[in-house]
């Protein structure tokens, strides 16, 4: 869960006071611009993409058989959920604060630190199996399983669960302190210990182990990537008995789908890396209030990170040739109905 530092605010549960506290900077003008522009367009382009890839990877049967597939499955499942508490912050800003809710207020703090964990751990088992795939092809057969995969995002979601079940209670509506009239959702004060607790735990688990993973698997597989193409250049156009062997291999679904999930992993860092960057360095710094202009940095650089959350459809459609085929199959309203005309032989007959 992106936390706004350590200052005891989630990103994702309260918008109302970004906004009063950029009323007071007069920044006020970029804040409603992206509250009430570029944040539903990324949460309603996001949650069609996601729930459509969800729908076309689960009606085609070669999808569900492939062990990349059900960890692509669990990550936009992860996405959608904090799209959908990205959703309440964006209501909150019309003027709606459901979020403010107690209950509500509870249950989405929990929902989105638990998305928050599966959504960088699931990229970051994508990420293993593209390692594999890419750098050991000859070990997809063997570890690359549906079953493996099944278990591994089974065991996430369970660790996810039991991990975040604190979160819910130390939290609870609050009046803002600049505002009586103004609700937000905040750690309890008396909790404030295990809160910190919390904040560093999922700081290191969400962020500096699987972002390091990421970083040094990638790092591997670029350069395996560069000296592959290189070899090519240099190979002469002869068939080996090896040849034929990797022939085989590059015939494996894995291998196939290799370069769209490596593509879907350098974007996750990419997209992320600023907003983590500027927390880390406010938390080194030991710079827990923020400037106006820090504020609006961070707010800006958060939004990039939102993105995460709703780029997989298109980087999907844009690297994968079957991905584009169930589009065409499933969701394209327009499509006709394609008749495929067989020739036909006229004999003439002697009268």
């Amino acid at each position: 869960m992106d936390t706004i530092l350590v200052m005891n605010t989630s990103n994702t549960n309260n918008a109302s006071g970004d906004l009063l506290a950029a009323n007071q900077t007069g920044s006020l003008t970029v804040y409603k611009l992206l509250y009430d522009y570029v944040l539903p367009i990324i949460v309603f382009v996001g949650l069609v993409g996601n729930l459509t890839s969800i729908y076309l990877m689960l009606v085609d049967k070669q999808m569900r058989k492939v062990s990349s597939s059900v960890f692509l499955m669990s990550v936009l499942a992860a996405d959608t959920g904090m799209l959908v508490g990205l959703l309440l912050v964006w209501i909150e800003s019309l003027g709606y604060p459901l979020n403010h809710l107690p209950a509500v207020c509870r249950i989405n703090v929990y929902l989105t630190y638990v998305f928050g964990f599966l959504s960088i751990w699931y990229v970051v088992c994508i990420t293993v199996e593209t390692f594999i795939t890419i750098c050991h092809p000859t070990k997809i057969k063997q570890m690359c399983t549906l079953f493996r995969a099944r278990a591994v995002a089974v065991m996430l979601l369970v660790t996810a669960l039991v991990l975040y079940v604190v979160a819910p209670i130390i939290t609870e509506v609050q009046s803002a302190p600049h505002s009586n009239a103004t609700k937000q959702c905040q750690p309890i004060a008396k909790y404030g210990g295990l809160h910190q607790l919390v904040f560093y735990a999922d700081l290191v688990l969400t962020l500096f182990v699987p972002f390091v993973l990421l970083i040094i698997l990638l790092t591997f597989m670029t350069v395996a990537i560069v000296r592959s193409v290189k070899r090519k250049q240099k190979r002469t156009i002869k068939k080996t008995n090896e040849d034929g062997n990797q022939s085989s291999i590059g015939k494996l679904p894995q291998v196939r789908v290799a370069k769209m999930l490596y593509i879907l992993s350098v974007s996750v860092v990419f997209l992320n890396i600023p907003s983590h960057g500027f927390k880390l360095k406010s938390i080194i710094s030991g710079n827990t209030h923020l400037s106006d202009a820090e504020s609006l940095i961070h707010l800006v650089l958060l939004f990039v990170s939102y993105t995460s959350f709703s780029v997989k459809f298109f980087i999907c459609a844009a690297c994968s040739k079957n991905f584009r085929k169930l589009i065409d199959q499933h969701c394209c309203c327009s499509r006709v109905t394609r008749y495929h005309t067989v020739p036909q032989q006229t004999i003439e007959t002697a009268t």
